[in-house]
């Protein structure tokens, strides 16, 4: 009988326990690696950074539940059902305290999370470093590709240049010559006004094609050959009809930049106002001005000739030509002549 009674004491012993101090937890976690267990061995528990779902659930029980993620949660938090949810948390390491609401003490369970591949610190610096590092490359490859494209118009240039340098140039000088050799063999002034428009048109064919040459020669790129030409011109030209031509360059050379065809059209307006100086100004002279005005390059070439109307349509003053060249290459052209006094040409050049 003694026996028989303190078996059904430890019997009724065992059950009289509170059944939430058996009652373990099950924990689910849910990512691209799910994985459940239950913590009746643990006491921690380690969460995957891609398993960002965490159910901690009490199966055995349907007492409400107290808790708090120390580091996480500012404060103790209930839940009527004897389960708790956490997304999204941030990697490191936390404390879970909770307890069942039949449960007189909390329990902990310890939490690490391994940080996910974007929470590293470098992540993000890394993330910059690659963007940059591809850009870079990119730059690369296109200055690469714009320098090759240059040099290969560059080439091309050349080439042009000497093209026309040795075979235009000696068809142009060869005509000259047999139209002097016609001259004298056909010896009659019936024919002397054509071989001498033959002849005239021909020089000008030449000195045009040499200024072609010269503009599509990459090696006259710089402004330093633009303003050498043009003085160079102007003193052989103006020089045998007694003007005295002065240049002055009062800019800094870097900060006129001028493609092929914007040189050549620049320098074509400026040599047809020297010529029309020498051939109808009747100056003693001419003097080219080159300065900065308000962000931009100004040229003024200017003379103490006699001047010329404006409003009368003349071949020889060239104005046709200056308009058709300024507006080609957007350059902003102005021409004040004054009868008596003389004649002023701007020509207002963009950087």
């Amino acid at each position: 009988m003694r026996y028989s009674t303190l078996l059904i004491f430890l019997f009724s012993s065992f059950f009289a326990f509170p059944q939430s101090q058996k009652n373990f937890p099950t924990i689910t976690l849910n990512g691209l690696g799910g994985q459940t267990f239950v913590s009746k061995s643990k006491d921690s528990i380690s969460i995957k950074g891609l398993e960002n779902l965490v159910d901690i659930e009490f199966p055995n029980s349907k007492d409400s539940i107290y808790y708090q993620l120390m580091g996480y949660d500012e404060k103790q938090a209930k839940s009527a059902y004897p389960k708790i949810r956490y997304t999204n948390l941030v990697g490191g390491d936390y404390e879970l305290k909770y307890r069942l609401a039949s449960q007189p003490k909390y329990s902990i369970i310890k939490v690490n999370i391994e940080e996910a591949i974007w929470q590293k610190w470098w992540f993000f610096p890394m993330i910059i470093f690659y963007i940059l590092l591809l850009i870079g490359i990119g730059m690369y490859f296109f200055f690469l590709y714009n320098f090759r494209q240059e040099m290969k118009v560059q080439q091309i240039r050349n080439k042009i240049s000497s093209d026309l340098h040795d075979e235009v140039g000696s068809n142009l000088s060869s005509i000259a010559i047999y139209t002097q050799v016609l001259r004298k063999k056909l010896k009659s002034a019936e024919y002397d006004s054509i071989l001498d428009k033959i002849t005239s048109n021909s020089k000008e064919s030449v000195t045009l094609m040499q200024d072609t040459v010269w503009a599509i020669n990459p090696k006259n790129d710089t402004p330093e050959k633009l303003f050498s030409r043009i003085d160079s011109y102007a003193k052989g030209l103006l020089t045998s009809k007694n003007i005295t031509y002065k240049q002055h360059v009062n800019i800094d050379f870097q900060k006129l930049i001028l493609d092929m065809e914007d040189r050549k059209n620049l320098y074509l307006i400026l040599k047809e106002g020297l010529n029309n100086i020498a051939k109808h100004a009747e100056a003693s002279e001419a003097k080219l001005v080159v300065s900065s005005k308000n962000g931009k390059i100004e040229f003024v070439l200017t003379d103490n000739g006699n001047g010329f109307d404006l409003n009368q349509q003349s071949e020889g003053n060239g104005l046709k030509n200056f308009k058709d060249r300024a507006e080609e290459s957007n350059f902003k052209l102005k021409i004040i002549s004054i009868k008596d006094t003389g004649t002023e040409i701007s020509i207002e050049v963009s950087p």
